[in-house]
């Protein structure tokens, strides 16, 4: 204990001693001692401990009956601490009467070691024979360094999101000064960081026409900490250094530092997603206009064929009737040949003009029976179905808002397709059937009608295809077996593709050769309300 002697008295310290009297006087110390979360000792000058405040005891290990004659100062410490405390702290303290440093105390009751930082003091009596007192202060320094190092790791993060975002931020203080700039915000704005820092975003970011009141409600959201444009994007017009403007995104949040409101603003430039949608609105808008002098060429077209076709038909007839004794065979070959393709000239006509009145003349939709739809079909095409002792099994179907016109033409388009491609001497079975993909009672959470679709499917046991042409059969004139086999224009399937389209659904086939095919449609159960095709807005 020698070593942290500072002069010579007793060891033994009495209730006389002017530092403990001292304590006892000045009540607002004693308390301050008795409350605070910090480590206090007062020990005498050859180091003999006399007071411990209640965070000593505690930090210690002791009982708060414990008194502190009854430790030992060294007792605190592991052996490097005490003599760190011994050879450096108290040899500074007799020189300069302070000493501050970092070291390591020792609960007496567990043995575990916590670092703290120290200041040790001197403190002399102002009574000519007055005795020294040594003042140690202990602070536990975990959780502060804790703090810093969380600090530190929250900052390199920050910095870390700032300087990879790929959108420019920025962010002012209270004031409505910009207190960071990163290195998307230079790219974009072209200024550098260190001639932005300091300068209000309206000065040199946004120009002043952009909006009368920017600066006010910046400086209200600032005040009041809320605003109806926080959390949200808006476009607004942003300028670059060189005077360009350009269209931007930008959000704003406000965040707390230090008690003090800041402000973020997220910016985007979205000058070439404007150029892009532009574009695309213009592509639309040509492919529209496009589809539609198609689809007017496709039906006038095929309506100014019809007079023609029709009189190649009858004079080629009224020459077969009145000229056929005339003609020798090689004759009336060439006139059957060529009635026969006038014949097929005239459906395919038929074809172009069903095509194009799809979307040209379609009806407003109403709520559709399909199985009553389906049953009137296979009533229609009962003659083939017999003479090709074949059958068509109608499952079970539901209603939905559609064209019921395009609907039956559908629906006779995919059956008549499946009695057609019949395998030579295995009878035609043909099965439809549909269903609710999502039905009311199990539609999702947020979903509307018009997101609930119907499937139905036509199945056979036809010739079938390979699946690679799968998307060839939907196309128009389109074959895949030869017309003397199987005759037809090749339109049917790709005008059922046009009507599931036109009622913004979808059709695909699958297949396999001589198993048959199946084609599947996913139509919308509802639509919502439009207009007559070709009424005008008033």
């Amino acid at each position: 204990m020698g070593g942290l002697a500072m002069n010579h008295t007793p060891n033994v310290v009495p209730e006389s001693d002017p530092a403990v009297k001292e304590i006892k006087r000045i009540d607002p110390f004693a308390a301050m001692a008795e409350i605070s979360g910090d480590f206090l000792c007062l020990a005498n000058a050859h180091g003999e401990p006399f007071y411990l405040n209640p965070a000593a005891k505690r930090m210690l290990g002791l009982a708060d009956g414990k008194n502190a004659a009854e430790t030992k100062l060294h007792d605190y410490y592991p052996a490097d601490a005490w003599t760190q405390m011994r050879d450096v702290a108290v040899p500074a303290v007799n020189k300069t009467g302070v000493w501050r440093g970092r070291g390591r105390l020792r609960n007496v009751r567990t043995g575990e070691e916590f670092d703290v930082q120290t200041t040790m003091i001197r403190v002399r009596s102002p009574e000519p024979a007055g005795q020294s007192t040594l003042a140690i202060l202990h602070r536990p320094i975990g959780d502060h360094d804790n703090l810093e190092r969380s600090l530190a790791e929250a900052h390199a993060r920050k910095h870390a999101i700032l300087e990879s975002s790929l959108d420019p931020i920025i962010t002012i203080d209270h004031e409505g000064t910009i207190t960071e700039f990163n290195r998307a915000a230079e790219a974009t704005f072209g200024y550098p960081r260190d001639k932005i820092i300091g300068t209000k975003p309206s000065e040199v970011l946004f120009p002043p026409s952009m909006d009368p009141g920017h600066k006010e409600r910046i400086e209200r959201y600032l005040s009041a900490g809320e605003g109806s444009m926080l959390g949200k994007r808006a476009e607004i017009e942003a300028v670059r250094a060189s005077g360009e403007t350009f269209p931007a995104e930008m959000a704003m949040t406000i965040s707390r530092e230090q008690g003090a409101p800041v402000m973020s603003f997220y910016v985007r430039d979205i000058g070439e997603r404007k150029k892009a949608e532009a574009e695309q609105a213009r592509y639309a808008e040509e492919l529209e206009r496009s589809n539609r002098e198609l689809e007017q060429f496709a039906y006038v077209a095929s309506h100014d064929l019809q007079e023609p076709l029709r009189k190649i038909r009858t004079f080629s007839d009224r020459l077969l009737l009145k000229q056929a004794e005339k003609l020798d065979d090689d004759g009336r070959e060439c006139l059957e040949r060529m009635q026969s393709a006038a014949v097929r000239m005239q459906s395919l006509i038929d074809g172009l003009l069903s095509l194009s009145r799809v979307t040209t003349r379609g009806q407003n939709f109403e709520v559709v029976d399909l199985a009553q739809i389906a049953a009137e079909v296979v009533s229609d095409l009962e003659e083939p179905i017999q003479k090709l002792n074949g059958m068509v099994e109608v499952g079970k179907l539901p209603s939905i808002q559609a064209d019921p016109l395009q609907m039956r033409q559908l629906i006779q388009n995919l059956i008549a397709n499946a009695l057609k491609f019949h395998r030579e001497g295995v009878p035609p079975v043909v099965c439809i059937s549909g269903r609710y993909v999502h039905g009311p009672e199990s539609r999702k959470a947020g979903q509307s009608p018009t997101d609930e679709q119907c499937r139905i499917v036509v199945e056979d046991n036809g010739v079938g295809f390979e699946e690679k042409y799968a998307e060839r059969i939907f196309g128009i004139f389109q074959r895949l077996h030869p017309r003397d086999v199987y005759d037809g224009t090749g339109i049917g399937l790709a005008i059922c593709r046009r009507i599931a389209e036109h009622h913004g659904g979808t059709i695909a086939a699958h297949g396999s050769p001589d198993k048959g095919c199946t084609f599947e449609v996913l139509l919308p159960v509802a639509h919502p309300k439009r207009k007559p095709e070709g009424e005008e807005e008033h």
